[in-house]
């Protein structure tokens, strides 16, 4: 990163964030190309993970965890999406959307039964929103729950949902049957994936993060208790919502790493290939595309590590948070495209990695809330204020 930056970080966030980068380019530099293309989640780096502290870094120590702040987080998931993003987002899935969660409105039976096993690396989460009917439309969604005396009836399908094939835990947000697009009766259920009822399909086969599987999770006239609901019946959109400003903050942390990691083969590559007899870092439209890259990578850096300290302050950050997933999207797609420009047909080939980075940037303008979502919150805030 731009040295000149670390002025926004602490000796220890420094300190972090030297240590991601040491595991990322140990643990999964000589695997990254290997489990993208086998579409392969790697459980043995998952668990070093774990035992290196890094699942579990912004969880309070007495579960296990690190007790650190919310740019903590954002470091470690921007390293490791550097050298693998699917990785990256898979392991925030059970850190932020999972973890977090329970550590913030769980019971303390929750807490100790479900958040030391994922962040020591032992099991998987998930967070099971996304259905077939419902995406950018959270209110929309159809999966219900129904009391039956002492027990609660799930039934309902979702979709897209990231680590759904392999996860052991499942963080389901349900509503009330009966009860339509509105923020009452939402209920978040916490399941397990021997519990009868569950079923976790096939991993889908994905243009990009191949390595972080994606499918669906159906509930089947799924029998459980009201131990298993998080928080209070009928605030699980409250919940949900709370936590959307970290969520797209963390959004932007990916592109920070795959845009940083575009922007380094490029410039290793323009110093290194020569072309009418000189590195083709001379021509003057090469150091166009290279300037436009770093300039949007230490814009989007600088506005993310702002906000950092402010979320953890419980400062309320809508268009703030939404403008740093729009523009970080897009400028992480827009970066991995000028990467393959500047590599010219190598960069077209899957011998250099830059494809692979532009598969993956595509997705960051889609999942977590797509582009259009975001401006549309932006405008909304702005019309607001």
């Amino acid at each position: 990163m731009n040295i000149r930056l670390d002025i926004l970080l602490s000796d220890e966030h420094r300190m972090v964030r030297e240590t991601a980068k040491k595991f990322a380019d140990k643990e999964l530099g000589p695997i990254a190309q290997e489990i993208d293309e086998a579409e392969r989640f790697p459980f043995e780096v998952y668990k070093r993970a774990g035992e290196n502290g890094l699942i579990g870094s912004t969880i309070p120590v007495e579960y296990g965890g690190g007790g650190a702040d919310l740019m903590t987080n954002a470091l470690i998931k921007e390293e490791l999406c550097r050298v693998a993003a699917g990785f990256g987002m898979s392991m925030n899935m059970c850190t932020t959307n999972f973890c977090y969660f329970i550590s913030r409105y769980g019971s303390e039976y929750q807490k100790k039964r479900y958040i030391p096993s994922v962040i020591k690396g032992d099991a998987v989460a998930a967070f099971c929103l996304t259905e077939p009917e419902a995406g950018s439309d959270a209110l929309s969604i159809k999966t219900t729950y129904e009391k039956k005396g002492g027990h609660f009836l799930i039934n309902g399908n979702k979709t897209f949902i990231t680590n759904g094939p392999i996860s052991d835990y499942f963080l389901v947000v349900t509503r009330r049957q009966g009860v339509e697009r509105a923020k009452e009766g939402g209920t978040l259920f916490i399941l397990e994936r021997d519990m009868e009822g569950l079923t976790r399909g096939k991993p889908f086969k994905k243009m990009g993060m191949r390595c972080s599987p994606t499918g669906e999770v159906s509930f089947d006239n799924m029998k459980v208790s009201g131990d298993q609901i998080l928080g209070q019946e009928g605030h699980g959109f409250e919940i949900m919502f709370e936590a959307l400003d970290e969520e797209r903050i963390l959004g932007a942390s990916t592109a920070l790493g795959i845009a940083h990691a575009c922007l380094d083969v490029a410039v290793k590559y323009a110093k290194e290939r020569v072309q009418f007899g000189k590195p083709i870092a001379s021509f003057q439209m090469i150091r166009n595309l290279l300037a436009e890259m770093a300039t949007r990578l230490d814009i989007v850096r600088q506005y993310v590590y702002t906000l950092c300290p402010l979320v953890d302050r419980r400062i309320k950050l809508t268009k703030e948070a939404a403008i740093a997933k729009y523009y970080a999207s897009v400028m992480c797609t827009r970066a991995a495209l000028d990467a393959i420009q500047v590599l010219g047909g190598y960069g077209y080939m899957r011998e250099y990695p830059v494809e692979r980075y532009m598969r993956d940037a595509k997705l960051l303008e889609i999942g977590g809330g797509t582009s259009e979502i975001q401006k549309l919150i932006i405008s909304r805030e702005l019309l607001r204020e």
